[in-house]
């Protein structure tokens, strides 16, 4: 285990998860079915279940992110000049609430955000838990914005995707999800226009993002832990 074990378990749980439904599918893929004994759907049924559990997945992966993300820096008592400023805006979620109001306490937040964003090269005080401040999932269906988000708040470099694809694959759970969810579509229906090896294909290419994703969060810890921190895990 790292030093960074909390980020680690976040996609380590949701890889899991999506490991199980991949064995899920390749035995439906084994399934026969004969439309005449299957006039139901129910195999249909259950490879629509399978949009519902990636969507699942990516909203319980970055509902949770932020604590972990929160308790590895604390852990690792990384001060405030070693966090990018998108991070640091997130922290100063209350400060900024107040910039819209026409009072003194709204200049006063301004003013104090201003500095802070001056004086941030300096600022050696450690971070606090901030996962409250910092939001990933707002009750919304997972989709690119929440891949773009991470990447913005932590400054990490290179695109969010790890394959041209992942755009759309996104769209196509973010959509479906909701279509069966919602029952904007019927669950046979939308089953029955995918097979079950094309399913494997996306849970893999799901997979692949989340350890791109993780691969890009473990270097920025890595650049961002004290020397002193390394020195004591050694």
């Amino acid at each position: 285990m790292t030093s960074y074990g909390a980020v680690e378990n976040i996609f380590s749980e949701a890889v899991g998860r999506l490991a199980r439904e991949r064995r899920r599918l390749h035995h439906l893929s084994t399934q026969v079915e004969p439309q005449a004994f299957d006039r139901d759907g129910f195999l249909a049924m259950g490879r629509a279940l399978s949009y519902v559990v990636m969507g699942g997945v990516l909203e319980c992966f970055m509902r949770e992110l932020p604590r972990a993300l929160a308790t590895d820096v604390a852990a690792l008592r990384i001060p405030r000049n070693r966090l990018p400023l998108g991070l640091i805006a997130a922290l100063e979620a209350a400060a900024f609430r107040k910039c819209g109001e026409g009072t003194i306490g709204a200049l006063l937040a301004r003013t104090s955000i201003l500095q802070g964003a001056v004086a941030h090269s300096g600022d050696l005080r450690l971070v606090e838990d901030f996962s409250d401040s910092l939001k990933l999932a707002d009750g919304s269906t997972i989709g690119q914005k929440n891949f773009e988000a991470l990447w913005a708040l932590l400054d990490l470099p290179g695109d969010w995707r790890n394959s041209p694809n992942d755009v759309f694959l996104l769209r196509e759970i973010k959509d479906k999800r909701n279509d069966v969810a919602h029952w904007e579509a019927d669950p046979v229906d939308v089953g029955r226009s995918k097979r079950p090896t094309s399913l494997i294909d996306m849970v893999d290419q799901l997979i692949a993002l989340l350890d791109h994703a993780l691969l890009h969060i473990c270097y920025w810890f890595e650049e961002r832990i004290p020397i002193q921190s390394k020195l004591s895990g050694q």
